[in-house]
């Protein structure tokens, strides 16, 4: 018998119908005797609605009473759930994120998980009973947090590891971590494992299966992950410190995102101090900066370029032009509708020449790449988003990531 934390994302719980149907899978994993803590999102599209609402009484509500608003979501999915397990002779109980132990910080709206109280729920589990846990949300003090975009990922991993259990299993509606986006690359395969630091990166840079703070923690307390489809049944994608299969692969994967501006500040001062009093200026407006590049053009001056989200751009030149005094620069160059593209896989630390593969790839396709940002398993470039599909779809063929691993490779792993 194992302790299994299933996770059910808003898509799978978005109808009765389907809340039926993950009880019945319950049902199923309970029958094999598995200790059983389950945590859901709220159903379909639920949140977006809540936010609707509150826009149409106010545009600046109070983050405490958005939290309040929203954590109602994943209330109703865990007691419609609950009910659908009883209805089927199944022992459960449901838990909103502070009957759970969920602790948080004080902030509203993005909250992090500080600690984890579990005697209540080792107290429901040791009296048979799956545990049916909302997703997103926790408690400071006696104020209902939430914990930002993919919190539910977050709540059932950090659950799994305070649980001690012995995986977590993440249902939604693809059938596990893929190349890349099977919805613009015909060709994406299914991947049968990954590391997480991989999945790390592919999270960070625009792959949208896991939020990267749910992976982040499965990494630091080595919680194994699957992600698979709550749909069919098929097996998923194992997320793990040590990858099992397709070693044989440099790149595990392409991710990819739209809505990249580059913002170039020309003119700037050549000081030590230059880059520091720029990206602080910017960070104390709560702008998010990527990829960064300084050119020197002669002695006394630079430009410094670096890539923002197309939806901060008003935001960032506000920002840029009220401290043009104290930073002294000449003007503001600014280009939209980019995209970035990156390649990932471990095994670029001990293959050089993986870039340089890029890079030609993209030249061959005429494809021009305005920046380029790397890390040891990673080589992310930002290019004009009208050539984003034709870059992943071409570097896909180049690093051979449509090829499925031959069955006696998997043997001898």
């Amino acid at each position: 018998m194992a302790r299994i934390v299933q996770k059910y994302g808003g898509t799978s719980v978005g109808s009765v119908e389907r809340i039926k149907h993950v009880a019945s899978r319950i049902q199923r994993s309970k029958a094999e005797g598995h200790e059983l803590v389950v945590v859901v999102s709220a159903m379909g599209k639920s949140t977006d609605e809540l936010v609707s609402l509150a826009t149409e009484i106010t545009n600046t509500p109070s983050k405490r009473e958005m939290d309040m608003l929203l954590s109602t979501g994943e209330q109703v999915t865990i007691s419609l759930l609950t009910m659908a397990l009883q209805e089927m002779g199944v022992q459960a109980i449901s838990l909103t994120g502070w009957q759970a132990g969920m602790k948080t910080e004080t902030s509203h709206g993005n909250a992090r998980i500080t600690d984890i109280k579990t005697k209540r729920i080792e107290a429901e589990l040791s009296q048979g009973n799956v545990v049916i846990v909302a997703g997103f949300q926790g408690v400071s003090g006696s104020e209902i947090t939430t914990l930002g975009r993919g919190g539910s990922d977050t709540t059932a991993v950090a659950l799994a590891a305070a649980l001690k259990a012995s995986r977590c299993d993440i249902y939604t509606d693809v059938t596990g971590v893929f190349t890349t986006d099977p919805r613009y690359v015909q060709k994406a395969r299914k991947l049968h494992s990954i590391s997480y630091d991989e999945m790390l990166e592919m999270a960070n840079l625009g792959a949208g299966v896991l939020h990267p703070r749910a992976v982040e923690f499965a990494k630091n307390y080595e919680v194994p992950l699957m992600v698979a489809s709550s749909m069919v049944e098929e097996v998923g994608t194992m997320i793990e410190e040590e990858v099992t299969m397709e070693q044989n692969l440099v790149v595990r994967g392409i991710a990819f995102e739209n809505d990249v501006t580059k913002v170039t500040v020309r003119g700037l001062p050549n000081r030590l101090n230059t880059l520091s009093k720029l990206f602080t200026a910017l960070s104390e407006n709560q702008v998010n900066v990527d990829i960064i590049i300084q050119n020197q053009y002669d002695d006394e001056h630079v430009n410094i370029s670096f890539s923002i989200t197309q939806s901060t751009l008003k935001e960032t030149l506000a920002v840029l032009q009220n401290a043009q005094e104290e930073l002294q620069f000449t003007d503001i160059y600014f280009e939209e509708e980019l995209a970035k593209v990156s390649i990932v896989g471990s095994g670029m630390v001990s293959n050089p020449g993986v870039a340089a593969q890029m890079f030609a790839v993209l030249a061959d396709n005429e494809v021009a790449i305005k920046m380029v940002s790397t890390s040891e398993i990673k080589v992310s470039v930002v290019v004009e988003e009208a050539d984003m599909v034709l870059a992943v779809e071409m570097l896909h063929n180049a690093f051979q990531l449509a090829e499925e691993v031959e069955e006696a490779e998997i043997e001898a792993m």
